[in-house]
């Protein structure tokens, strides 16, 4: 899987992660088409995301935007993404905030594509989806 030239910001999540380098996206069978996606083809846990469905009933496309972020429900998931994936989803929110989506854009794209090959790089097991390179730590390509 290449990535793509213009990244959509309907790929980014209200957390903060970017889904193309989901492996829940990037899967060969059963792909899920993003987590602002209602599609029924999703896991149900991802259908009824917390996250997902807080951003939406305040009316937001990131928690980043939101009053009383870092809130509890991020600070959970960003401990864990720290530790098993080293990324932090409380910097993806605060750097949204502060630099707006295209700059956010702009930054994914090169943090996720693989150097080598042009391919997208998983942002849970840091291998290439195209080669199969696999880098240290997130976003190292």
């Amino acid at each position: 899987m290449k990535m793509p030239e213009n990244l959509d910001p309907e790929m980014i999540a209200p957390c903060g992660i970017n889904c193309l380098g989901c492996r829940a996206h990037i899967m060969q069978k059963k792909t899920c088409p993003g987590c602002l996606s209602d599609s029924p083809t999703k896991a149900a846990s991802c259908r009824n995301c917390l996250i997902k469905i807080c951003a939406a009933e305040h009316g937001l496309k990131s928690c980043g935007e939101c009053q009383t972020f870092p809130c509890r429900l991020i600070t959970h998931i960003d401990k864990r993404y720290r530790l098993r994936y080293s990324l932090s989803l409380v910097e993806n929110g605060l750097f949204l905030k502060q630099n707006g989506m295209e700059v956010f854009l702009d930054r994914e794209k090169e943090r996720w594509t693989c150097p080598e090959c042009g391919g997208v790089i998983c942002l849970h097991n840091h291998i290439c989806r195209s080669c199969l390179k696999k880098y240290e730590t997130a976003g190292s390509g």
